[in-house]
């Protein structure tokens, strides 16, 4: 096995959908630049699976280009993780895709986000192997290692960053180079679409909850239809789901202790909705099917929660 068949393992991995990603080795890494016809037909097989069940057209948002090596180098870093020195250094040789609303590189970076994203999904359960460099200094170094990669492939995956959170390292294009990409998206073909019912599901992470939250309060100002969009998918796809969460968040903000940060984030996440709703009275009238946010909506002014910062 080589770097090649690594990233061949975790693109068929992508498309599959179960299990624990697979891993392998990192040798030969010059080959990913040429991979071959079977890793450009798992790549392909890919991008056309993710697209149709995430609303993103053919081709994706409109791009006819087809995708880079971006998946096929991000799907060789995850599959070499446990020697994270030579994984970063495979992501972090990838260049960001030069998005814009009227240029290319948007089949690119729905590739690298198929790769990315159910990877970052599957973190916490990801058996506890140590990786090299680590032997004998426990599961708080590899979850170190972890967040190391995590960090690196979040930048080299800016559709990644806008839908789970950007990486917050010193040199990364952070939140500011996120919310850039999302304006740009919405006005893609189907990027608007893809957008909003990618943000409305319950993930379970504080991070992504608060991050997502920060994301649409910025973009309420110049697309109000997004934080509209987005919280109606959320009650008509998403509704069972909110409705328990909302719940045990009314439940936990009522006692005397603090609360956990996923309960505020689960709050949170309202407030960009509330602060439009408050901005602009009748603006919610222009979206009749938005029905059952109000008890969320009404924690977020009972406890004046906002938007938290992000980098």
């Amino acid at each position: 096995m080589n770097a090649l068949t690594t990233a061949l393992r975790v693109l068929r991995w992508a498309v599959d959908g179960t299990g624990p990603p697979p891993g392998g080795p990192l040798q030969h890494t010059a080959a990913l630049i040429d991979p071959g016809a079977d890793v450009h037909r798992a790549l392909a097989e890919l991008i056309r699976r993710f697209a149709a069940q995430h609303g993103a057209g053919r081709p994706p948002f409109g791009d006819p280009e087809p995708a880079g090596a971006g998946g096929v180098l991000l799907a060789a870093a995850i599959g070499g993780r446990m020697d994270p020195d030579s994984a970063c250094a495979v992501a972090e040789a990838l260049p960001p895709p030069a998005l814009s609303v009227r240029d290319g590189g948007w089949c690119d970076a729905l590739a690298r986000h198929a790769v990315v994203a159910p990877f970052l999904d599957a973190l916490p359960r990801l058996p506890g192997a140590t990786p090299q460099g680590a032997a004998g200094t426990g599961r708080a170094t590899a979850e170190t290692y972890e967040r190391r990669i995590s960090e690196v492939l979040l930048d080299a995956s800016p559709l990644t960053a806008v839908l789970h959170h950007p990486a917050s390292g010193p040199l990364s294009r952070g939140a500011t180079g996120a919310v850039r990409t999302a304006g740009a998206l919405v006005r893609r073909p189907g990027g608007h679409r893809f957008l909003c019912h990618a943000l409305a599901d319950w993930p379970g992470r504080a991070p992504v909850l608060d991050w997502r939250s920060q994301l649409l309060a910025r973009l309420s100002a110049d697309h109000p239809e997004v934080v509209l969009d987005t919280c109606l998918t959320a009650r008509l796809r998403y509704g069972a789901e909110w409705d328990l969460r909302i719940r045990e968040a009314r439940r936990q903000l009522a006692l005397r202790s603090l609360p956990d940060d996923l309960t505020l984030a689960t709050v949170r996440f309202w407030a960009p909705l509330a602060d439009l709703a408050r901005r602009h009275s009748g603006l919610a009238a222009a979206r009749p099917l938005l029905t059952g946010h109000q008890p969320a909506v009404g924690l977020v002014r009972r406890y004046r929660l906002t938007p938290s910062a992000t980098g």
